[in-house]
């Protein structure tokens, strides 16, 4: 018996992919920004969105050196 058997006994397994949920969230603020009706509405939504947290993550983590 595999070591990792007691792990699959339990699971579900599913048949097929798993549904997207219909809210799209901010993953650097964690704003709810509405719901989506498709992926592609879903993306463009995500890359309008502006917010303080995601302008931080686009700087550099430090200046760079002077010579």
């Amino acid at each position: 018996m595999p070591i990792h058997a007691h792990l699959l006994k339990g699971s579900r397994r599913r048949g097929g992919a798993l549904k997207l949920s219909p809210d799209a969230f901010c993953v650097h603020c964690f704003r709810n920004l509405g719901a989506m009706r498709s992926v592609a509405q879903r993306v463009k939504t995500e890359a309008k969105h502006i917010c303080p947290e995601k302008l931080l993550s686009w700087q550099p983590a430090a200046p760079p050196p002077y010579n």
